[in-house]
């Protein structure tokens, strides 16, 4: 029996920073890389202001390596780093670096850039999309009971978009085939929970480079997959 669900769109939005991306760790560590001084009794949102206020301080490519360092500095090296630094400040690295498993943390970096410096660097623009899932058999409803996984929320997004969207002009053979493995980088954060009897709530977060396709989409249908598991 062959997947089959009815989707709605019942949200789409764009987010400047993914909620919960950074943390008081986060800040104290890029405040002690800035050499900050005393901090003892700071709240929290003082401490992300403090953390702000000193990557004002830098030169624009300073904090851009300053905080690059910190979210990906255990996998690229040193040089790469820094032409990161210089090319965050045209760039949406999130977008177009060329390994989409850096996406959602170069997002991160150039959230926090932004609101140091909204004037210097590029505004993020990831989206979040909220969906109500409908499964129309058994089967269906069973796949998405089992925490399913992004080559099938890939997929099952994908058929809210026309054919010219970018997801299916880039990755059009691993939405029809049996492997998608690069699904897992393209969906940032999914959670998936029950909305009713048998139905079900969807909310995935990425860039909008992929997302932005569902723009004005308010339902369709869709027949969804996840891999199979005698892929390759």
């Amino acid at each position: 029996m062959n997947n089959s669900f009815h989707v709605q769109l019942l949200d789409f939005s764009n987010l400047l920073e993914i909620e919960g991306a950074w943390t008081n760790s986060d800040f104290e560590a890029l405040l002690d890389h800035m050499e900050f001084g005393d901090r003892s009794g700071l709240d929290d949102d003082e401490l992300r202001e403090m953390c702000l206020m000193s990557l004002q301080d830098q030169e624009p490519d300073e904090a851009a390596y300053i905080v690059l360092k910190h979210v990906i500095g255990d996998a690229l090296r040193e040089g790469q780093l820094r032409n990161m630094a210089n090319e965050m400040l045209d760039e949406k690295l999130w977008e177009e670096y060329v390994d989409p498993a850096f996406h959602e943390r170069l997002f991160n970096v150039g959230s926090l850039l932004y609101a140091a410096m909204p004037r210097v660097f590029l505004k993020p623009d990831a989206v979040r999309v909220r969906l109500e899932v409908t499964p129309l058999n058994p089967a269906s409803n069973e796949l998405l009971s089992a925490s399913p996984n992004e080559s099938f929320l890939v997929r099952l997004l994908a058929d809210g978009m026309e054919d010219r969207a970018v997801l299916h002009r880039m990755y059009g053979e691993q939405l029809s085939g049996k492997s998608f493995p690069n699904a897992d980088k393209i969906i940032w954060i999914v959670s998936v929970d029950t909305a009713g009897k048998d139905v079900w709530s969807v909310e995935a977060i990425s860039s909008g480079y992929w997302l932005d396709d569902l723009q004005g989409t308010k339902s369709y249908d869709s027949n969804a997959y996840a891999d199979s598991t005698s892929a390759p």
